[in-house]
């Protein structure tokens, strides 16, 4: 294992992505939303593990769509997981987060433990990075969106993303700068943060 990179190098290396990045994860939740604004029953059935599932299947979609054929991304399968490669340096996988300190939950398997330390097999040399969303409180609208960088249970550091949201509702991402609008922002570790070990909850 290497040491993983800073915010600004990964954000150096993603930044032409970054638009990218954020499209698939409102695509994939805009998919699930058709989904039950098409049948209103369906979301009061379906439990939030469904949802994620869904949404994932979704995200997933989008990024092996978007991400065909581009020179410095590879997307590459593992064990039911779609992982994009940047440029030699990165690797990042879509999870869903599950609450405003953007960890992650579900089953600690090998692999997710793995990516979690930096060390997934055949990709130690990348940095591992997570680009996760968070429902809102009512599960119709997204709350955030960001890309997370942890090294087992410490978090790093996180790039927030701004999807626009276009029609859906969302809570906005509070800035210390108070910008409304904000770009694409860099918020270093702080004491007491911790994720959780990555896993495959979708």
């Amino acid at each position: 294992m290497t040491q993983p990179i800073t915010a600004p190098e990964a954000k150096l290396v993603l930044s032409p992505h970054l638009d990218t990045i954020a499209t698939c994860i409102d695509l994939g939740w805009k998919r699930w939303r058709a989904l039950v604004d098409g049948d209103a029953e369906l979301g009061l059935m379906l439990s939030n593990r469904s949802r994620a599932s869904i949404v994932s299947d979704c995200i997933r979609h989008e990024a092996r769509t978007a991400f065909h054929g581009k020179d410095d991304v590879h997307v590459s399968e593992r064990h039911g997981v779609t992982l994009l490669t940047f440029d030699g340096k990165i690797v990042m996988r879509f999870k869903k987060f599950r609450d405003d300190k953007m960890r992650t939950s579900g089953l600690p398997t090998q692999q997710s433990q793995d990516f979690a330390a930096q060390v997934l097999p055949g990709m130690e040399e990348l940095t591992h990075l997570v680009a996760g969303y968070l429902p809102d409180d009512t599960g119709i609208g997204l709350h955030l969106a960001a890309i997370t960088c942890s090294l087992d249970d410490d978090q790093l550091w996180v790039l927030d993303l701004d999807l626009g949201f276009g029609a859906l509702p969302a809570i906005p991402v509070p800035l210390a700068t108070g910008q409304d609008q904000p770009d694409t922002i860099v918020r270093p570790k702080t004491d007491g943060d911790q994720a959780q070990t990555a896993s495959e909850e979708r």
